[in-house]
């Protein structure tokens, strides 16, 4: 027996908008191969049968809607076909969404936020791997942290934008190589070492990201066996890389 491919594994589920009556369209707003911002909007009726899972992520990703079109466009609708039965991409487009324009100078920055309490966690780690590689120059550099209001809790970080990068190759393989080294040097293990975590831009070492499952204090045998799996990581096709908990 084949078991099920799966679909949009690299594809994240940021926010929604759903109409409970299912009489009008919903909205969702979704993060592609970590850096494409896309939404969706689904005619009434596109999940029928299915209502109460049309804000489970797993659900919603892998099995109600259908693969994500490649190509260049930032606003689909999605409707139920009535032959099929399935929800099926009515069109795909590029349109001019509304932004802030009314600032000079300055760059982009990365934001990761907690929007759920069982999220903080995960901030926590990325927040702890950020001190741990301060001043190193192996990942973008920490500008600060978010907060619910003044004095509120925090909530997430904000981190320098690297621009103009692409996520790595079998033929980056030795750059790499150079940018692992750098972390273990400082005794640090990058979890997962999918090729989407290490970005490469002409003229400059590799920076490495994502280190919600970086782990401190490592054997140099941890260490190795993580170089020794690069060379297969950076030729996967899947988004999915090596995953390890953060603390063992």
């Amino acid at each position: 027996m084949i078991a099920p491919q799966e679909r949009n594994t690299n594809v994240r589920l940021l926010a929604y908008l759903i109409d409970d009556d299912d009489t009008n369209d919903s909205d969702y707003r979704f993060l592609v191969d970590g850096q494409y911002v896309k939404y969706i909007s689904t005619a009434p009726g596109t999940f029928r049968g299915a209502e109460d899972d049309r804000t489970f992520e797993p659900i919603l990703l892998g099995e109600l809607l259908p693969p994500f079109p490649t190509g260049d466009w930032n606003y689909g609708y999605v409707a139920r076909d009535p032959e099929t039965g399935k929800a099926t991409f009515v069109r795909t487009e590029i349109v001019q969404l509304a932004g802030v324009k009314n600032f000079k100078g300055g760059k982009p920055v990365l934001i990761k936020l907690a929007v759920w309490p069982w999220e903080i966690p995960s901030i926590k780690v990325k927040t702890a791997a950020y001190q741990w590689i301060s001043d190193s120059g192996v990942g973008p550099n920490f500008l600060g942290h978010l907060t619910e209001g003044k004095d509120g809790r925090v909530v997430g970080f904000v981190a320098e934008w690297v621009e103009g990068a692409r996520a790595a190759g079998p033929a980056d393989i030795d750059d790499c190589k150079k940018a692992l080294g750098r972390l273990h040097k400082l005794g640090i293990k990058l979890g997962d070492i999918n090729k989407h975590n290490f970005l490469v831009r002409d003229g400059y070492d590799v920076v490495l990201v994502d280190f919600e499952t970086a782990k401190r204090d490592c054997s140099p045998l941890e260490l190795e066996d993580k170089i020794s799996t690069l060379k297969s990581s950076l030729k996967g096709t899947s988004f999915r890389g090596g995953v390890e908990p953060a603390y063992e």
